[in-house]
């Protein structure tokens, strides 16, 4: 989505780091970051199609 830059960022970071709780936890976040976009792309869907059907107006 437009996140791309972020992702990139979290992936560069869990290679350069040797801490085992910040890769977990950058792991974690990028896990995150993934399912926060998919519940934007689910609700943006989902208000199209309220805003498309004539027995929701």
């Amino acid at each position: 989505m437009g996140h791309d830059w972020l992702t990139s960022l979290i992936e560069q970071s869990i290679q350069e780091t040797t801490d085992y709780h910040e890769k977990a936890f950058l792991q974690e976040l990028g896990q995150l970051l993934q399912q926060q976009e998919t519940r934007i792309e689910l609700k943006q869907g989902e208000l199209d199609g309220k805003l498309w059907n004539p027995s929701e107006w």
